[in-house]
């Protein structure tokens, strides 16, 4: 099979940098043309982290670039067909073309591989028992840190798209930014206390049960938690073993269990 010549060449093009696929067969304007409306679907998605939109309208404004995208893998059949005996191209040029697609994949800020090694998940393995009964030693966890926290290239610092739940476990950073595993107990301009296991959230009792029948025993005064802060708490077999007020930005990621 002449790679330069391949169907799979030209989409697998199209798929690293839209629009590369027709330009590696002469089609330049096209080509630019597709890149340009993949661009305006791509600015679209990193606007509406920061522009709150209904769901309806931001599936229709991001579907219309994905229904165009998807137009031009048939497209480039076409053009295959029609320009496969006028348009030359050799194998090295073919590997030339493939090997730019992924440069833009990588180091690309708007490619989507880029995107997602910058907010890819933290995967670590739980040294001790001291989280269970959630998770036990020699469990492999990760941090999604794309539940709570978005890193955008034109951003100095990632962007916080979400808080913790109450009663969530999250990875954060502590007071020595060392990485720890807890479950989050208040959340930003709360008061929170705790006495004989019952949670009181701003003079309330809380009845909402937390996950994995952990049983509360320690008591915690009064807290205070500032805006920018969330109450966090370390486990030991069950029960609250220490607790912490952590900046938001000091969140790693939601914990969930791989295997």
């Amino acid at each position: 099979m002449q790679i330069e010549k391949s169907k799979y060449t030209s989409f697998l093009l199209n798929l690293l940098l839209p629009g590369l696929g027709h330009i590696f067969w002469k089609e330049y304007v096209f080509g630019v043309f597709v890149f340009l409306i993949v661009l305006i679907g791509v600015m679209l998605f990193f606007v509406s982290f920061f522009i709150e939109l209904s769901n309806w309208i931001l599936v229709l404004l991001l579907t219309l670039p994905v229904i165009f995208y998807f137009f031009t893998f048939i497209d480039i059949l076409k053009t295959i067909k029609l320009k496969s005996r006028v348009v030359h191209r050799t194998k090295k040029a073919a590997v030339l073309f493939l090997v730019f697609g992924f440069i833009f994949q990588i180091a690309a800020p708007i490619a989507p591989l880029n995107f997602m090694i910058r907010n890819f998940p933290e995967y670590f393995v739980v040294e001790r028992n001291n989280l269970s009964p959630l998770f036990h030693q020699g469990e492999i966890l990760k941090a999604d840190r794309f539940a709570y926290i978005v890193d955008i290239f034109f951003l100095e610092k990632p962007l916080l798209k979400d808080l913790p739940n109450r009663y969530e476990i999250i990875r954060f950073k502590d007071t020595n930014k060392i990485k720890q595993v807890g479950i989050v107990l208040g959340l930003p301009n709360e008061a929170i206390e705790m006495a004989q296991g019952v949670l009181v959230i701003n003079g309330n009792p809380d009845i909402s049960l937390p996950p994995g029948n952990l049983v509360f025993l320690k008591d915690i005064e009064l807290t205070s938690i500032n805006e920018y802060s969330i109450l966090v708490a370390t486990l030991n077999l069950g029960t609250i073993d220490k607790i912490y007020e952590i900046p938001i930005v000091d969140i790693v990621g939601k914990v969930e269990k791989v295997f």
